[in-house]
Formats: structure tokens, C-alpha cells, sequence
């Protein structure tokens, strides 16, 4: 019997040698990209390139890509993209329906010579609830269009072909605590059903002597003494809740800390049973991730952050994944550097940088 032969792209193109597309994919490239290059309404431009370890599905270990953002059309923005994998746009709207509706909804489109993935999303509120749904319909991998997704702090569905859904209605409480209800459908499909709360923490700020009252002279009763002022010291977040499926049964928690001058942490865990219906291959499962944020670190307007994430019991996505991002500014614009590994699904240890730079074109 012949081994399987297996479709992949082609190797990323050298300087100097054209990007191998299907003419109808470099057709509508130019027509997405015509905009941007008029300039008129082109917010921001931006470029990357990339290196991963295993290259798997693809043939060539780097990546490099051309794009625009935030295109005025048709009352929302454009933005388009030409890789040496994918040629990919998409298309953000939103629409405000006072006094307290507000809606927003994009969608993306990514072809390669393999096939497409189209994705779309959309969230909306009204008075105390939120709503937001997403889907993706794909024939090739997230990888065509992120060489980096397989270690993402998210967990991303690495599949080369399916589908997959999502939904989350989140109703405030009060201003401290919200009810959350959602659900995932794929191939590890599960509901979800947990609370949300914060609480901010303050301090008492010494008095000055300055403000306090003197005797009088008189004899007559002093000034009050005034009430102690408080400062914010931070914020604190929890989560609770339940995640149940036919091949899952857990319980969820987290917190979270974020200071008033922008540092956050943030750690949540899973414990749970795999299979649970069935004696015979149920097993307990665990998962942990946790973040570190830290804004101004590598200079004033940079961020930085750094992430790690170990999720066993998933069935489409990578268990073991940790990375670090960051963004400078540099000369008028923006770079980024991600850095990112982990083990995939057929145990492979990979890794991957990832270097991109972006500029506002009305920027003087």
C-alpha cells in the first residue's frame, strides 16, 4: 500500500522570487490592497516576519507578511494582509443603538492554495447583559495565518480542516459580581456556568499636621477633625464555576490582581475527570495557566507580557504552551516581539519568534 501523500504549501518564497498564489487569491489581494495604497484612509501600516519549529504542515520553517489596518469602508475598517502562506483580510463594524444597545461584528477570511478559513464574531450589549458568538469554518490550519497560533496564550484549535463555535452571556449582577453562562461546540464540546467578582482595595493616607484643627483661642470647641482620605491600592479579581461535556467534568477558579499602575497577574486552574460516563477510561485531568503583565518596563509606552499554560485534558489543542510578548515603541511606530513554545499534540516540543513592526500613516 502507498504511504499517504500529504498536500502542504510550498516553501516560503526567497528575495527576489514572487509569491506563488492562484490568480484568482493575487486578484483579490490587489483589489483589498488598493485602498491602502492610496493612502487616504489607511490608518496604520504593518510588517512581520516569523520562525517555528516544526513547520509542520508546511514545508519552509520562516514566514513573512505585508499588511494594512483600520481602512475607512462602508462604515467600518478593512484590514488586508499578503503572506508567504496566505493571502488573508478582514472587516470590523460597529453600531450603536442608544441609549444602551451597542453591537460589534467582524469577520476573516484566509485563503492559501490549500483552502480557507473564514471566521466571524460578534458581541453586543443591552442594559445589563452581554452577549458575545463566534464561529470559524476552515480547510487549512490557524497556522497559515499566525505561525505562532499553536503556542498562543489562547488555546487555539490546531485541526487542518472543521469547524467550531462558541457563545457567552455574561448578566451584571451589580457592579461587583456577574453571572456568566456560554459553551464551546467542537470536538471537545462543553457548557460553562460560573460567577465573576472583583473588589477594589484601598489604604487610609496619613494626615498631614498642617490639617489638623488648633485650639482656639477663645476657648471656644475646634475645627472637626477632617476624615482620613483613601488611595487605590488595586483590584482584585475572582472566578468560580463549573465545565461539563460528555467527555468533561470539572471545576474552574482564578484570580486576578491588577495594580493602579497597569501591572496584572492573573492565575486559573481546572480539576476535573476525562471520559466520565465511561468506568472503564475515565481519568482524572487538571490544567493551570497564569500571566504576567507589565506596562513601561522596557521604556515608557512599551508592554510586556509573559504567559504559560499547561491544559492536558485538551483534545484540539496544544496541552503545554508559554510565551513572551512585547511592544516599543520605535521610531514612529510600534515593534513587537513574541517568543513562544510548547509541545503539541503528538508530544513534538516547537518554538517560535516572531518579529513585526507597525506605523500609523497619519502620524506626522
Amino acid at each position: 500500500m502507498k504511504p499517504e501523500r500529504r498536500r502542504v504549501d510550498p516553501p516560503a518564497t526567497l528575495p527576489g522570487m514572487p509569491v506563488r498564489l492562484p490568480p484568482r487569491a493575487a486578484l483579490l489581494g490587489g483589489l483589498l490592497l488598493l485602498p491602502a495604497l492610496g493612502g487616504a484612509h489607511a490608518a496604520s501600516v504593518n510588517f512581520g516576519v516569523a520562525y517555528v519549529r516544526p513547520a509542520d504542515p508546511w514545508t519552509w520553517p520562516a514566514w513573512a507578511r505585508v499588511g494594512v489596518d483600520d481602512v475607512a469602508l462602508g462604515g467600518g475598517t478593512l484590514s488586508a494582509s499578503l503572506s508567504t502562506r496566505a493571502l488573508s483580510v478582514g472587516y470590523r463594524r460597529s453600531l450603536s443603538l442608544p441609549p444602551l444597545a451597542a453591537v460589534t461584528a467582524s469577520t476573516d477570511l484566509t485563503v492559501t492554495r490549500q483552502g480557507y478559513r473564514v471566521g466571524s464574531r460578534a458581541s453586543g450589549s443591552a442594559g445589563p447583559v452581554a452577549v458575545t458568538a463566534g464561529g470559524a469554518l476552515f480547510t487549512v490550519p490557524a497556522t497559515a495565518s499566525d505561525p505562532l497560533a499553536a503556542y498562543a496564550e489562547a488555546p487555539t484549535d490546531l485541526r487542518e480542516r472543521g469547524w467550531n463555535a462558541d457563545l457567552a452571556v455574561r448578566y451584571r449582577v451589580n457592579r461587583d459580581l456577574v453571572a456568566v453562562l456560554g459553551g464551546e461546540f467542537s470536538p471537545q464540546a462543553y457548557g460553562t456556568l460560573g460567577v465573576e467578582g472583583r473588589r477594589t482595595l484601598t489604604r487610609l493616607l496619613p494626615v498631614d499636621p498642617a490639617d489638623l484643627p488648633q485650639d482656639s483661642a477663645d476657648g471656644s470647641d475646634p475645627a472637626p477633625i477632617p476624615d482620613p482620605e483613601t488611595e487605590v491600592t488595586g483590584t482584585v479579581t475572582w472566578r468560580a464555576g463549573v465545565r461539563g461535556g460528555p467527555g468533561l467534568l470539572a471545576l474552574t477558579g482564578g484570580a486576578g490582581y491588577v495594580t493602579p499602575a497597569g501591572l496584572t497577574l492573573n492565575l486559573d486552574a481546572l480539576l476535573g475527570v476525562q471520559d466520565w460516563r465511561d468506568r472503564a477510561s475515565r481519568a482524572r485531568t487538571w490544567g493551570l495557566t497564569g500571566s504576567v503583565g507589565a506596562p513601561d518596563l522596557l521604556g515608557e509606552g512599551s508592554t510586556v507580557r509573559v504567559y504559560a499554560a499547561y491544559e492536558p485534558w485538551r483534545l484540539a489543542a496544544s496541552p503545554l504552551r508559554a510565551g513572551v510578548n512585547a511592544a516599543v515603541p520605535a521610531a514612529g511606530g510600534t515593534l513587537n516581539v513574541d517568543v513562544a513554545g510548547g509541545r503539541g499534540q503528538d508530544g513534538t516540543l516547537g518554538f517560535g519568534v516572531k518579529l513585526g513592526y507597525g506605523f500609523d500613516l497619519a502620524r506626522p
